[in-house]
């Protein structure tokens, strides 16, 4: 975990070179820029609203406390380094929500994105559709239980995901 979080890192302070060093291989990141913040931002919301007519709750497979999608289409989002969204897993109504809390131009200082033939190093099957990783101005409020977040308890981390989705009467599988 620690080193995922130090590759994290490494991606952001080196994002305005285009490229990142992870162990003698280069793993392209784009940054985009503050002047075309508010367009690929106005391109998502796009995306991730016109992806929810493809979102059926008998797609998903819930494994060992997580929950995917088995026609996979959504990419990984993580916010401020600490909230990770996978759109795909959750209900149309969470996604909008979402997308009017989360991906306000005005509130995002920077998004660096790593293309999807790039990531299963990085983020394995949660990152497989591609990684947007969005850093918001400070001092921005916004709710980041919207995409139906779940919130890690413990000391150690506070921060959460959306992968826990799984509703009354679903089955787990433990593996």
């Amino acid at each position: 975990m620690k080193n995922t979080v130090l590759v994290f890192f490494t991606i952001l302070l080196n994002s305005n070179l285009g490229f990142t060093q992870l162990e003698n291989s280069i793993i392209p990141s784009k940054s985009i820029e503050e002047g075309n913040i508010r367009p690929f931002i106005d391109s998502l919301k796009q995306k991730v609203l016109s992806d929810t007519i493809q979102f059926n709750r008998k797609d998903l497979i819930h494994i060992n406390g997580r929950t995917k999608n088995r026609n996979h289409y959504s990419m990984l989002i993580t916010v401020n380094m600490k909230y990770s969204y996978r759109l795909d897993i959750v209900e149309g109504h969470l996604v909008n929500e979402f997308a009017n809390e989360i991906l306000k131009g005005e509130n995002i200082k920077s998004i660096n994105y790593i293309k999807k033939e790039h990531v299963p190093i990085l983020g394995g099957f949660m990152a497989k559709g591609g990684w947007i990783l969005i850093n918001l101005k400070p001092k921005v409020k916004v709710d980041f239980a919207v995409g139906g977040l779940k919130y890690h308890k413990g000391k150690k981390r506070k921060g959460g995901n959306n992968f826990l989705q799984r509703k009354k009467g679903e089955l787990m599988i433990r593996t």
